[in-house]
């Protein structure tokens, strides 16, 4: 089951840098535990995505900047600081509108 919560459209946009990172925090409570957590940037297109945990969220093609793993399921029950650098999902030198918050399971 997927559980998202996005934005897209903003009229105050984000300019990404060459050598920026992306940062974003995730609470993941521990009674309803997902299986994967995904970040997503809109430029226009959603293709590019960086998700943590298990390869349920079929968005993209896994390996590329449209869909990256960065590594296990962030610790429940806190909150976590979530990096991605801004080359590895292909957004660097990007003007940014959007982003989604995705869960797979949870």
């Amino acid at each position: 089951m997927l559980h998202q919560h996005y934005f897209y459209n903003a009229t105050n946009t984000l300019t990404v840098n060459i050598g920026d990172k992306l940062i974003a925090y995730v609470y993941l409570d521990p009674a309803n535990v997902p299986s994967e957590v995904m970040l997503q940037w809109n430029d226009g297109s959603w293709e590019h995505r960086a998700y943590w945990g298990s390869n349920d969220l079929l968005y993209g093609t896994d390996g590329t900047n449209s869909r990256r793993y960065m590594g296990v399921l962030p610790p429940v029950g806190q909150w976590v600081r979530l990096e991605v650098p801004a080359s590895q999902v292909g957004l660097e030198g990007r003007l940014l509108n959007g982003m989604a918050f995705t869960l797979f399971s949870g």
